[in-house]
């Protein structure tokens, strides 16, 4: 089976009815080269919190929960699947989520980020195990952002069966540069020693470190976005390509480590 994806790189902000143009403007286009599944960047519906709050007491749940409606609706209308990034409040207090609307607009699936990086954690409660997700005749893993440096979560997903793991991201910033040799390594590598498809996307803006990409079962890159600019790419993933070569081949005997 083969899956067409559409890679939505934005830039996000507190103006939560930008932030929703942009994307009905991302459905459109997707739609009209016949994506089935837009994943969107980390926050991208919600503005991303240590760069954009003072605070989480800045957050707006009414409007979050509204634009999160809004997106649904679209979704539904456009007939396509979407990862949305966004902050989501529970009874303890907020998650850096993404959440994985279905074609009808229903959210069918939620992931909070698990490794929280830097100022994550005046902002939001760590999440835990991601699950597997059925959707498009597809098996579909999340992670989030620094999650990439982490190489468990990643075997975890693939060893439950999911073919491909969306991984929505904000990693910018003029002192950061040097990252973006190191995430798309992450990139690759979770790709080839897992088997599986790997669906990164980035949040734009001139101070952007790494771009956006996907990386096929054998860790080769399919398809990059630019640095700078938002922008919108699709890639056509040949489910057939998942491989558990490498799963059936690991010596778990050797993993057994204790650090003192």
């Amino acid at each position: 089976m083969k899956l067409r994806v559409a890679v939505g790189q934005m830039r996000s902000s507190d103006d939560l009815r930008a932030n929703l143009q942009i994307i009905r403007d991302l459905l459109a286009a997707a739609r009209q080269r016949r994506a089935k599944l837009l994943v969107l960047p980390e926050c991208a519906l919600t503005g991303y919190g240590p760069a954009i709050y003072d605070g989480p007491h800045r957050f707006d749940e009414r409007g979050f929960k509204q634009v999160l409606d809004d997106v649904r609706s679209s979704a539904a209308r456009a007939k396509i699947a979407v990862v949305a990034g966004c902050a989501v409040k529970h009874a303890k207090g907020w998650v850096d989520a993404a959440v994985l609307i279905g074609t009808n607009g229903k959210i069918c699936g939620r992931y909070d980020k698990a490794h929280l990086y830097g100022e994550d954690e005046r902002y939001y409660l760590p999440g835990g195990r991601a699950k597997v997700h059925r959707i498009l005749d597809t098996r579909l893993g999340m992670q989030i952002c620094f999650d990439l440096r982490f190489p468990e979560p990643f075997r975890d997903l693939a060893l439950r069966c999911a073919q491909m793991i969306a991984v929505p991201s904000y990693i910018c910033g003029a002192d950061g540069m040097w990252k973006g040799p190191v995430i798309e390594a992450h990139v690759r590598s979770r790709a080839a020693e897992n088997g599986r498809f790997i669906v990164f996307v980035n949040a734009a803006g001139p101070d952007q470190n790494v771009p956006s990409m996907v990386a096929d079962p054998r860790g080769e890159i399919l398809i990059t976005t630019s640095l700078d600019r938002p922008e919108l790419v699709t890639v056509d993933l040949d489910l057939a390509e998942v491989d558990n070569t490498l799963l059936r081949s690991r010596r778990q005997d050797l993993a057994k480590l204790v650090f003192s």
